[in-house]
């Protein structure tokens, strides 16, 4: 007794799931290398660090700049587009899954007109249903499919990762601005005190006590001040304009809106930071979670290389109805139920090829997440120690600057005493000058590089970045998709 038509195609459905992959995929979800248990911090308790980073040196005017840069940065923008395009590529990927089914209509009129006889006409309708499927026997398209899905999850970490890096661009920029702006500030303040020394001195020369070299001394090192300020200033505005550029706004444009108001005042440093252990940087940085997941997608191309090689089993199912009239349509019925199986036998080796290909991609991929991984501890352990030799070094010139103040009192007096010469002043005003400069620059420095430490040790925030409103990716459905959740499977060998 032959099975129903209908129990037939319930069998042929159950056999997707039967299929096995060729393949055993990889179990491990860590980088070939040790990973150390902690990172070597500076003794003392470690504060928690809020989740947006750059929310701990207490700038207003940043947290600001940060929310504008993640709306419009255009490089972030084109991050999102990659990521709509990976999306729409796992749907592509995961539609072959399914069966497809075709539709089609026909209709035709016939005329005979046979020497004489009278003319006639027919008419013909035609309405067809066709179904193709190819049954997953080796897996081979579930793998594609979630190859796929896993290569648009690192898209979206991709997005995040130029997230991480733009949040840190912009910290950096801040504190150039802050820097220039205080420099300004700092100049304007010695070009007050050496206009001072300048006039005490030419008062001195008028009343016969000095001479005009002491007049022609004060007058080049007031004039020295002065020649620093245009270098300062032209890295102000480059670094304003460089500022425009991640805003996706024109320099000038920039002069209108006024979205910069730093204050012309770099923030103290603050508390050393709680670190992650070095395992949790694989999931708290965007870059990690890309290389594992691009590692996981090559070890499923592997699969579906291997896959290729072996049968392959297609059924197509046709239905037809035609009739003279539209009325009699379903009156005649056609239908027909087929299927292949396709062996490759000879293709001079390119299947095999391709196979060997994948699997070199996966191992390049591997060792690449192995180094990626590496680098990020170098990253950590680089700012680390920069910033422990950093904050010694500026509580040194910050003596170094009191020391000098008291050198610059002391000069001033004994030359008013007659006990020095007054290139003993110029002396003390060019290293008071000179170490003031400096500790600005030591001051930004050590921010800059607790900005690299806190970008190094990434974070979850984000995981809560979105598009724009209006330019986020939807899935098929029409909800907004931010990411692909690509089942890993882990297949047994067939």
């Amino acid at each position: 007794m032959k099975a129903p038509p209908l129990l037939r195609l319930a069998l042929l459905a159950c056999i997707p799931s039967m299929g096995c992959s060729p393949h055993l995929l990889r179990d491990s979800n860590l980088p070939e290398v040790a990973i150390p248990e902690r990172f070597e911090t500076p003794e003392g308790p470690g504060v928690e660090t809020p989740d947006a980073w750059w929310t701990s040196f207490g700038e207003p005017g940043l947290d600001r700049i940060m929310r504008i840069a993640f709306e419009s940065n255009l490089g972030l923008r084109q991050a999102w587009s990659r990521l709509e395009q990976s999306n729409a590529q796992a749907r592509i990927a995961g539609a072959f899954l399914y069966p497809e089914i075709d539709l089609d209509a026909a209709a035709a009129r016939t005329r005979s007109d046979p020497d004489g006889l009278p003319a006639s006409t027919s008419d013909r309708f035609a309405i067809g249903l066709g179904l193709t499927w190819e049954i997953d026997l080796w897996k081979r398209i579930a793998n594609r499919a979630d190859a796929a899905a896993l290569l648009a999850r690192a898209s979206r970490a991709d997005a995040e990762q130029t997230a991480l890096l733009l949040s840190g661009s912009i910290t950096d920029l801040w504190f150039a601005i802050q820097e220039q702006e205080q420099l300004l500030v700092l100049f304007a303040g010695q070009i007050d005190l050496s206009r001072t020394l300048l006039e005490l001195t030419e008062l001195r020369y008028g009343q016969g006590v000095g001479d005009g070299l002491q007049v022609l001394q004060q007058r080049l090192q007031l004039e020295s001040v002065i020649a620093a300020i245009p270098e300062v200033r032209s890295t102000l505005e480059t670094s304003r304009n460089q500022l425009a550029v991640l805003l996706a706004r024109t320099p000038e444009s920039m002069d209108d809106e006024g979205p910069v108001d730093a204050t012309p005042s770099l923030p103290e440093l603050p508390p050393f930071p709680t670190l992650p252990s070095p395992r949790d940087l694989l999931e708290r940085r965007p870059d990690l979670r890309a290389a594992h997941d691009r590692v996981a997608a090559a070890d499923l191309e592997v699969a579906v290389a291997i896959a290729d090689m072996l049968p392959a089993l297609r059924i197509s199912l046709d239905g037809r109805f035609s009739g003279d009239q539209i009325s009699g349509l379903f009156d005649s019925t056609i239908a027909s139920l087929s299927g292949a199986l396709l062996q490759p036998v000879f293709d001079a080796g390119r299947r095999d090829a391709e196979a060997d290909r994948r699997r070199a991609v996966l191992q390049e991929r591997i060792d690449g997440f192995t180094e990626r991984f590496i680098v990020a501890l170098r990253e950590v352990e680089d700012a680390i120690d920069r910033e422990r030799n950093a904050v010694q070094l500026l509580e040194q010139v910050r003596v170094q600057v009191g020391l000098a103040e008291r050198t610059l009192i002391e000069s001033r007096i004994r030359f008013a005493n007659a006990q020095i010469e007054y290139l003993d002043v110029i002396t003390a005003i060019g290293a008071l000058q000179e170490l003031q400069r400096r500790e600005i620059g030591l001051q930004r420095s050590v921010l800059a590089n607790r900005a690299r430490l806190l970008l190094a040790i990434g974070g979850a925030w984000t995981r809560d970045l979105a598009p724009p409103a209006g330019d986020r990716p939807l899935d098929s459905s029409g909800r907004i998709a931010i990411e692909i959740e690509g089942s890993s499977h882990r297949n047994d060998e067939s």
